[in-house]
């Protein structure tokens, strides 16, 4: 049925649709005669050659957001990156998130595969407010069409995710929220939440911004998340790390604050050289340090955490034995 539908309405649109950068359509979609969507075509799109493909999730406020004003907001940031764009529109009520939104914005991401050549191993999603909400909450429940997300001014409390929090494991996250914006609620917990489900986390906390989308710098902002979001390769790296939850080793505090120091207890069991490095979501080894435990008493070593920027990272813990141990810490 569904290819049915998107056939339908295909022939309608294929003139349009590479005759300019920019279009704003509609069909016909379950009880909306003419749902509405906006999409922006960069420049460098080359019809031979597979795309980035970035789905763009609007904000509620039906005096200035829909579709099209999402995309006009948007253009740039999607010039600069190479990024196709596509932006459904949340409907009469503004909510892009209704049952009606996400059905057919899940049609209009397959119409976009049909439409123009899609690397569908890079496509994203974002979104401001409810549209950044919606992008933790569709995201999470469609885990399997995105490699990564970038959540803005999300609008949302950690009960909204609840049950498919687990789903973010070995995605891409980079969190753009404002200082002012509630961040106890709305930032924290999630971002929390998303570093103890295994996500590769990224955030920033824009000091003295509250709940909007013109914040200084936007673009550039905008660029340097999605520009990680592309590059970190989270699966692969994370992967091959064997990681224990539960060992006989502990670290604490967890998280740890930059330039503070991470205490980690070592067993009565080990003995002799112990190697410590600090391994971040990429793979790539931050700092390292090393010491001497000459007795059999349970040590406690104090590990000064002076190389590591706001994340997630890896503890990783060898002996002169050969035995090793990793744990995963964040740094705030």
């Amino acid at each position: 049925m569904k290819k049915i539908l998107i056939l339908s309405f295909l022939f309608v649109v294929t003139f349009s649709l590479f005759a300019q950068q920019r279009i704003d359509g509609s069909f016909s979609f379950q009880t909306n005669p003419a749902k509405k969507y906006s999409i922006y075509i960069p420049s460098g799109y080359d019809a031979n050659m597979p795309h980035t493909l970035m789905l763009g999730l609007h904000p509620l406020n039906t005096n200035r957001w829909d579709a099209e004003s999402w995309c006009d907001t948007l253009i740039i940031f999607a010039e600069t990156n190479n990024l196709l764009l596509v932006c459904p529109d949340g409907g009469v009520d503004g909510k892009i998130d209704d049952p009606i939104d996400t059905a057919f914005t899940s049609v209009l991401l397959d119409s976009m595969e049909i439409w123009y050549n899609v690397n569908l191993e890079k496509v994203y999603a974002m979104g401001f407010s409810w549209g950044g909400k919606t992008v933790y909450t569709y995201g999470l429940n469609h885990i399997n069409r995105f490699r990564g997300f970038m959540p803005i001014g999300a609008a949302i409390n950690i009960n909204e995710i609840s049950g498919v929090e687990s789903n973010a494991a070995w995605h891409p996250f980079y969190i753009v929220h404002g200082g002012n914006d509630s961040p106890n609620i709305r930032f924290t917990p999630l971002k929390n939440a998303m570093e103890n489900n295994d996500a590769c986390v990224n955030a920033i906390l824009l000091g003295g911004v509250g709940h909007t989308i013109d914040f200084p710098n936007r673009n550039q902002i905008l660029t340097d998340a999605f520009q990680w979001i592309d590059s970190i390769s989270c699966a692969e790296s994370t992967a091959t790390i064997d990681f224990q939850k539960n060992n006989d080793i502990s670290i604490f505090p967890n998280p740890v604050a930059v330039n503070d120091f991470l205490q980690i207890e070592i067993p009565a069991s080990w003995s002799g050289n112990i190697n410590l490095e600090v391994v971040n979501m990429e793979g790539k080894s931050i700092q390292k340090e090393h010491f001497t435990k000459t007795n059999n008493n349970t040590y406690t070593f104090s590990f000064l955490i002076k190389k590591c920027s706001v994340g997630s990272y890896f503890l990783l813990i060898k002996n002169k034995n050969g035995e090793s141990r990793t744990l995963k810490f964040q740094v705030r």
